[in-house]
Order: C-alpha cells, then sequence, then structure tokens
C-alpha cells in the first residue's frame, strides 16, 4: 500500500515559470500502467495536478501497444507485476523500437531485492520506485524523469539535425559535378566523390582511395607540383584555382583546377586537406590552340609589316635602314620605360612602318638629289599624315636625305630636349637621352 506522506521540500506548479525556488515544470503525456486501480488513480491525480496528461491502464499489453503510437507518451510508469505483459517484458519491447528518442521509464516494483532491480535496469527500464513509497518520493523521481526526457529529447533534436546535414552534404558530395577530396599529409586519399573518381579514370571512389597510396608520385605529372601546393596551404591556409597536370589510371595527362584549403582539429594540428577539383582540359587545349593561333598570326603581321618596310626603303633608297634604326631605338626606349612586352612589340612594329605615308610620294621627289620646290616639299610633309591614315584602323598601338646630310646626333638630340614635354613625351625624351651614350644610331 502507498504510504500518503507528503512532502515538506517540493514546491510545484502547474504551470509557466515561477519565482523563488518553485521549480519550472514541463507538462507532457505520462502513462500509469498499475494492476492495482487504487494505486493508479491516486498516481494519476498527482499528475494531473501538475498538469500533465496521464494516460491510464492495469494491461502490460495495453501499456505496450501505447507506447508504439506516433503520440505515445514520453515517461512510463510500469508496475512490474500485471496480467498479460509484466513491466519487465514492456522495457525489453520498448528497447525494441527504433526511435532516437525512446520513453523515459520508471518500474514500481514490491520486489527490494537488489538483483531484482538490477534485472530491472538491464531490461531496460531508467529508474525504479520500490513499494511502499510515499508521494513525496514519487513526484521527485517523475521530476527526474522529466528533465531526463528533456535532455534526452534536445539531443534527439541534435541527432536527427546532423543526421539532415550529414543527408544533404552527402547528397552534394556524392552528386557534385566537381571532384571533391579529402587527403592526409602522408599522401594518400581519405574521401572522394564518384566524379573526382570519374575525371581521373577509376570505376568507383573505393577504387581510387585504394589505388592511390602516393598522391605526389602517382597523380601529379611533376611530384613539386604537390609540394608546393601542401607550401601554400601552410602558409596561407587556402588555395584557389591552383592549376597542375595530373595522370588518370590509365597514364594519360589531364589538366585540373585545384581549390583547397587546411582542416585542424582544437590544438591547431593539421588533420587533413579537402577541397574541389575541376577538369580544364579543353579550357588548356582551346587556351594553347588559340596560343598557337595567334603566334602564327603574329608572324604573318611582322612578315607583313617587313614587306611594307622594305617597299618603302625600295621607293627611297637614300633613307634604307633608317626605319630599322628608328625601330630598335623606340623599342630599346619603351623597354627601359617599363612598358608591356606586348606595348614594346607593337612600338617596335610600329617603328618598322613608321615612314609608310612615303607610298604616296612620287619615287623621282624622294630620290632627287637636288633642292625639293615648294609644291614637292609639301608632298614630301604629307607623307605622315597619309602613314597615319593608311594604319590608324589596322590596330596597331629618321637617316641622310638626299637633298642634304644628316644634321647629326647633337642636333637630333638638342631637338627632341628642347621640345620635351610640348612635342615629344617628357619620359620618352630622358630615356632616349640617357641611351643615346650607349645605343648610338
Amino acid at each position: 500500500m502507498l504510504n500518503f506522506q507528503s512532502s515538506k521540500h517540493l514546491i510545484i506548479c502547474e504551470r509557466g515559470k515561477v519565482k523563488g525556488e518553485k521549480l519550472e515544470i514541463s507538462l507532457m503525456k505520462i502513462l500509469i500502467a498499475e494492476d492495482d486501480f487504487t494505486t493508479c488513480t491516486i498516481l494519476a491525480e498527482v499528475l494531473k495536478k501538475q498538469g500533465h496528461e496521464v494516460v491510464v491502464t492495469v494491461n502490460g499489453a495495453e501499456a505496450w501497444a501505447a507506447l508504439q503510437q506516433p503520440d505515445a507518451p514520453r515517461l512510463a510508469i510500469l508496475d512490474w507485476m500485471m496480467t498479460e505483459m509484466n513491466g519487465i517484458e514492456v522495457c525489453r519491447r520498448v528497447c525494441t523500437l527504433e526511435t532516437d528518442d525512446p520513453p523515459y521509464i520508471i518500474i514500481l516494483t514490491a520486489k527490494g531485492e537488489k538483483a531484482d532491480i538490477i534485472a530491472g535496469l538491464e531490461a531496460g527500464a531508467n529508474d525504479y520506485l520500490a513499494k511502499p513509497f510515499d508521494l513525496g518520493e514519487f513526484r521527485a523521481r517523475v521530476n527526474v524523469g522529466r528533465r531526463m526526457v528533456e535532455l534526452q529529447a534536445a539531443m534527439a533534436d541534435k541527432v536527427r539535425q546532423l543526421r539532415e546535414s550529414e543527408k544533404r552534404y552527402r547528397s552534394i558530395f556524392e552528386n557534385a559535378v566537381e571532384g571533391v577530396f579529402q587527403t592526409v599529409l602522408e599522401g594518400c586519399f581519405v574521401a572522394v566523390n564518384p566524379a573526382m573518381a570519374r575525371i581521373h579514370g577509376f570505376t568507383s571512389p573505393e577504387e581510387m582511395i585504394t589505388g592511390i597510396t602516393d598522391i605526389g608520385k602517382q597523380l601529379y605529372v611533376n611530384p613539386e607540383n604537390r609540394v608546393q601546393l601542401k607550401r601554400l596551404l601552410e602558409e596561407c591556409g587556402v588555395v584557389v584555382n591552383y592549376e597542375v597536370e595530373h595522370y588518370r589510371k590509365d597514364g594519360s595527362i589531364i589538366w585540373v583546377s585545384v581549390n583547397a584549403h587546411i582542416v585542424k582539429d582544437e590544438a591547431g594540428k593539421i588533420r587533413y586537406y579537402e577541397g574541389t577539383i575541376e577538369d580544364i582540359t579543353s579550357r588548356k587545349l582551346a587556351e594553347e590552340e588559340l596560343k598557337q593561333t595567334l603566334e602564327k598570326l603574329r608572324k604573318s603581321l611582322v612578315g607583313t609589316i617587313q614587306a611594307m618596310s622594305l617597299t618603302v626603303e625600295t621607293r627611297d633608297p637614300y633613307t634604307a635602314g633608317h626605319q630599322r634604326k628608328v625601330s630598335n631605338l623606340a623599342r630599346t626606349i619603351a623597354q627601359e620605360m617599363g612598358l608591356s612586352k606586348d606595348t614594346v612589340d607593337a612600338i617596335r612594329m610600329a617603328g618598322i612602318i613608321h615612314d609608310i605615308g612615303k607610298i604616296s610620294v612620287p619615287a623621282e621627289i624622294l630620290s632627287r638629289p637636288g633642292r625639293l620646290k615648294n609644291m614637292e616639299f609639301s608632298l614630301i610633309k604629307a607623307h605622315s599624315q597619309t602613314g597615319y591614315d593608311i594604319l590608324k584602323d589596322v590596330g596597331l598601338p629618321t637617316s641622310h636625305r638626299p637633298y642634304r646630310p644628316g644634321f647629326g646626333i647633337d642636333v637630333a638630340l638638342g631637338e627632341i630636349e628642347k621640345n620635351k614635354g610640348i612635342l615629344y613625351d617628357a619620359e620618352a625624351v630622358e630615356v632616349c637621352v640617357k641611351l643615346f651614350p650607349i645605343e648610338g644610331t
């Protein structure tokens, strides 16, 4: 029978938060399975006064059925001895439920022997109450169970979140178009996705993981590239778009772009590297093809320019070699000014054909040894405009004359220094003046 002593130490609130020493009670659905109707009724009234929803039965089989429902009670108080199925058997069956959040079970027993208590706990019970017990002890055990249910529910929720997160990650990992990998410092893979295996010619991730035991030697065409990649990772923590050649399983070579970062433990020690790989072989082949095409076009353009220069020199033999000298000087000035390679090349080619406008001047005027008439000289002076008009849409970024001897280097340098910053670029003039003692023309 129950001892109806009331607790003087536990202050109970039906709902919400209370002040002082009062406890916050979380309401829940509780099952009481007790074959003594009087005991069952008393315990149910105690729990209802706390605001809990109570399910009552005197039958073990009914208790087991209730605990299998989708909205099953979160806490169960089971008598050891009941009709059809005892509380210990119910505990054993609860342990077979596939759930992360099983009910918290308190066994009521008139058997106070230690062996019997151990048997109940081994069957799956979380706690026990040996009859007779007072209501204060009953309330305390229920409140302990309630708190454990809350903790268990929170943990189960975290487990569900982790599983959902893992499921999402696994889906991304398995279905990603890019290769995804994890490698340890020793140089082997711990994880690769199907795309990673497929890019490298393996039939499955497992085949690639077991087949590649030394990434530096087996995967990298140049093992030094992996050494460099590791050094960059250790210095920066992350590497983006690192382009490198890899071997496929059949020995063929592909280009890949690697994005990787370091994963460390709580002590800051490197655990592994992980990242993604994209096959960029098609792009690299296209780039190489484009490079070769551009080189062919460049050579063709140089050839055309040389032919144009020779055409001008053929019509004006007195200035033969002048355009080449201007080109060399202009190129050297551009290099000293630190201009880009493409700009230097464009200046060099422009220098070669800077007198292309002479094509419009009659050859007899270009080669006349005597003094030119005003009209003839006007035609000569117009050749620079003609040259501009010829070349302005092409896209490209002076010697002795037949009518007088050359002025010489000093006169030429004096001319450009006098008009520095006015007719001529100041920086180019300064570089040119510095170069002449070395270059000469």
